[in-house]
């Protein structure tokens, strides 16, 4: 296919990064490289998304790799996923045939889907701080994003769709645990009364997954929380559960208790995986500078603008029980704030990549410090498609700036058509943005940040 074409029917149908941020795949998939890697990892304890979308649609992936691989000039395509997933390694086999594309296997080893690490762990290649695969010659792709190129694509069979349904996993303590497809904008609650509404008396919620995930922490706040474009999880707990008590802690209380509790063990640094690819990050001297109040002062600081967020360090690696993640989100923040950027080193140390292989989180071991191990093997039923009567599409699901409405209320609509397109900058350029579009038939009811569609 070529290049453009490609391009052309990615950016239509408003498709972004389902696995992260929700980066547009049109601007991404724009790259020349030599390699091209569909990440199947799914790192994130209780989430099978991925995995349900590759038993489901391996072929449609497989194809729309190819043409991933073809558009990008790559020489090598690789699909990466753990070891652990023998059904989809087979379903893959299959769908490959004598394609020129690999198979990565990796162990159970979390975040094994952070695309940097994966990147790392196909190719030998460090990504360097703060840069993107490509600057190392990649894209990677989530095997979801890559399921809905093949739609974009028409490769389904049922003409070129644009992204409009999303795989949800719904876990925890529910009555029906499973995944389920759900219109753009249902409400979540519909998500979690398919899966039979929770089996606690007083829940808590994680939009995600359990260690990067969002934290909403009552029935009326998941209320106003509605399936996005990188929607991939809801899980529910009890409330006062480990996950709970963390999220929920002050930036004060965390100050006082890095001050107070912190040994500059180095373990935070040791074992973070931006670390161990070698980038100049140690979280444990942030943690010095925020207990002692001079994060604003100390240049160290500046490394938390390093982090990525995976929560290795308080999840795992820290033997106080504190918060690096946290406080590096909060240092982060405020560095933002104040329009102050890294501008230190980038170059990557070898010597500290050579500890990776010692230094993987097992997930068994993840998950029982997270306490979840009750719920690592409920089973995952197929929950089906939501039907909702109305829904409220953000237009901005994805990095960058925010879809401008092409609807009034009042209008009519149908599944798939154009809501939201990408805007043109002072300096007559596409923003970096992605279409957005109907989930269900209806009539716009608002227009105002998310458009509200109802039957």
């Amino acid at each position: 296919m070529d290049k453009q074409a490609f391009l052309d029917a990615v950016r239509a149908a408003g498709i972004v990064g389902e696995g992260g941020a929700g980066f547009p795949a049109h601007v991404k998939y724009a790259a020349t490289v030599d390699t091209v890697i569909a990440n199947g990892c799914e790192c994130e304890p209780l989430l099978h998304t991925d995995q349900h979308i590759i038993l489901a649609h391996a072929a449609e992936i497989v194809r729309a790799f190819l043409a991933l691989k073809e558009a990008t000039g790559a020489s090598r395509a690789v699909i990466a996923l753990k070891r652990k997933y023998t059904q989809s390694i087979a379903v893959l086999r299959a769908a490959i045939g004598s394609a020129p594309v690999e198979l990565a296997l990796l162990d159970n080893f979390y975040p094994a889907g952070d695309e940097q690490t994966l990147v790392r762990e196909v190719t030998g290649r460090s990504v360097p701080p703060l840069g993107l695969p490509l600057h190392v010659g990649c894209v990677v792709a989530n095997v979801g994003t890559l399921y809905s190129v093949a739609r974009a694509l028409g490769f389904s069979g049922q003409g070129p769709q644009p992204f409009v349904m999303k795989t949800v996993t719904v876990t925890g303590d529910v009555a029906n645990p499973g995944v389920l497809e759900a219109p753009l904008g249902t409400p979540l609650m519909e998500c979690l009364a398919a899966a039979g509404g929770p089996r606690v008396s007083d829940p808590v919620f994680v939009i995600g997954g359990p260690m990067m995930g969002r934290m909403v922490e009552s029935v009326d706040a998941l209320s106003r929380e509605t399936v996005t474009k990188t929607t991939g999880g809801l899980i529910v707990l009890p409330r006062g559960h480990y996950l709970h008590r963390n999220a929920t802690q002050s930036v004060e209380r965390m100050r006082r208790r890095a001050a107070a509790a912190c040994i500059q063990c180095r373990s935070c640094s040791e074992q973070c995986p931006r670390h161990l690819l070698g980038h100049p990050f140690e979280t444990h001297r942030v943690m010095r500078a925020f207990g002692a109040g001079q994060e604003m002062v100390i240049e160290c600081a500046k490394q938390a603008l390093l982090c990525c967020d995976c929560g290795v360090c308080e999840h795992f690696a820290c033997p106080m029980g504190l918060s690096p993640r946290r406080i590096n989100q909060a240092v982060k923040a405020e560095f933002r704030a104040q329009k102050i950027a890294y501008d230190g080193p980038r170059d990557i140390n070898e010597a500290q990549t050579t500890w990776r292989p010692m230094r993987r989180v097992p997930v068994p071991r993840l998950a029982s410090r997270l306490d979840i191990v009750r719920y690592m093997d409920l089973p995952t039923a197929e929950l089906g498609v939501l039907q909702p009567s109305r829904v409220s599409i953000p237009l901005r699901q994805h990095i960058g700036a925010p879809a401008v409405p092409v609807v009034k209320p009042g209008d009519k609509v149908q599944p798939g058509d154009l809501i939201g397109d990408i805007p043109v900058g002072q300096d007559g350029k596409p923003a970096l943005c992605a279409r957005v579009h109907a989930s269900i038939s209806g009539v716009v009811q608002s227009v105002d940040g998310a458009v509200v569609i109802a039957k």
